[in-house]
């Protein structure tokens, strides 16, 4: 499809910078009573994942929490927060230590007083960097997904003293990618969020599940990768004429609060359209939990198609292709060549499309192919393990070099 400019209404752009700077003048005002970092309370904490976003990106360091808090007992994982609506929000959410740090100073204090061994990063926050300058610790970057989006690599990882990635799929996204990266830096772990049990959330059903599972549409052009405002309508469309089949809409958080008015009204037309019959609609809850019930999945170029792909790699995959350019999106993405894609020259075609796949699947042997390659060495239930298991030895190296420094900062 043709690229179009975004629409942005100021009006709406002005609303929201206003309801922002209300709520942080009433936090100001009115502070909420958030515990303080103690000499106590930091005692035999060795690790901390680092959060410095606002309450709309939660969703990335939430897939962590789990797994922080099945940690090893001796790390003893906190987080450290630097707005306070996002520490209020996160300790709605879990029994993990949630440390405010409203200011640089503060932090700094904070790590001054720690015991920290590693600090665990799951995005490319420019706040990130005021956090590396602590000696002490190994920085440690593990993203909040795995996922093809451009988005994933970022020269900041450079930074970082070890950034742990999926498998090998991964780590050639970030050498073609990033110029001058040390491939020693980037550590295989798997999935860890995948190994968590999760809770199923569908109604049973003896129908057969087909998910649309899209992705928000990012913070520029380069970044976009939904599919919901040049598809979104076709493709429910599409799934519902398929005979004994239901179907789960399960956006992306924020294409709820999507500006964008093509992607709001695809929205509206699926709410409508999935409101009766057998189908469901999850604009909440774990995305894991609905696709270990799908039998067909219709995603974007993000981590919910490839966390389908390793949880249940018989299941078919319809991949979106916004810029309708094979080649482009098969090197971009190399799950693509294991997925029936839709672009602009297949979308009208889908409804049959879909009916063929739920028949005769032709892509299945393919597609356990292209699940070695980016999930391959680490099984189902194992990356867990191999995640702790390089943490602590990042940690034992990284205290190693430390003890052989002649400078230290002082606070």
């Amino acid at each position: 499809m043709a690229q179009r400019r975004r629409e942005r209404n100021p009006v709406a752009r002005l609303y929201r910078v206003l309801k922002r700077k209300t709520k942080t003048l009433q936090r100001l005002v009115f502070p909420p009573e958030l515990l303080p970092f103690t000499t106590d309370s930091a005692q035999n904490h060795q690790v901390a994942a680092f959060f410095a976003d606002t309450p709309s990106k939660i969703y990335q360091i939430a897939q962590w929490i789990p797994v922080f808090e099945n940690a090893p007992a001796h790390l003893r994982p906190v987080i450290i927060t630097r707005h306070a609506a996002t520490t209020e929000e996160l300790q709605k959410i879990t029994s993990l230590l949630v440390v405010h740090a409203r200011t640089y100073d503060s932090l700094m204090q904070l790590l001054e007083l720690s015991e920290f061994k590693a600090l665990i990063y799951v995005n490319n926050s420019y706040q990130n960097f005021q956090t590396l300058a602590y000696q002490q610790a190994a920085h440690i970057h593990v993203n909040h997904g795995e996922s093809d989006k451009i988005s994933m690599v970022s020269n900041q990882s450079k930074a970082y003293d070890r950034v742990f990635v999926a498998g090998a799929a991964a780590k050639d996204r970030y050498l073609s990618a990033v110029a001058w990266l040390d491939e020693k830096k980037l550590i295989l772990i798997g999935r860890p969020q995948l190994d968590l049990k999760t809770t199923p959330i569908l109604e049973k059903s003896a129908l057969k599940t087909i998910t649309y599972a899209p992705t928000w549409e990012g913070e520029d052009e380069a970044n976009n990768y939904t599919s919901m405002d040049c598809y979104g309508t076709a493709i429910i469309d599409a799934a519902l004429a398929q005979i004994g089949c239901r179907v789960i809409y399960k956006p992306h958080p924020r294409i709820m609060d999507s500006k964008d008015s093509f992607i709001s009204d695809a929205h509206t037309y699926i709410m409508k359209k999935l409101a009766r019959g057998p189908h469901e609609i999850h604009l909440t809850g774990d995305v894991l939990s609905v696709l270990k019930d799908t039998n067909v999945l219709i995603s974007d170029i993000s981590s919910v198609t490839l966390d389908y792909l390793y949880l249940k790699p018989s299941g078919a995959i319809f991949l979106s292709d916004r810029r309708s350019s094979r080649l482009e999106l098969e090197a971009e993405s190399p799950v693509a060549k294991a997925a029936y894609i839709i672009d602009n020259t297949t979308i009208n075609d889908l409804p049959d499309a879909l009916t063929k796949v739920l028949t005769h699947d032709e892509l299945f042997d393919k597609r356990q192919e292209v699940c070695r390659y980016y999930f391959g060495g680490i099984a189902a239930g194992e990356s867990t393990a191999a995640f702790y298991r390089e943490l602590e030895r990042t940690i034992a190296e990284h205290d190693t070099s430390v003890s052989a420094l002649s400078r230290m900062r002082r606070s």
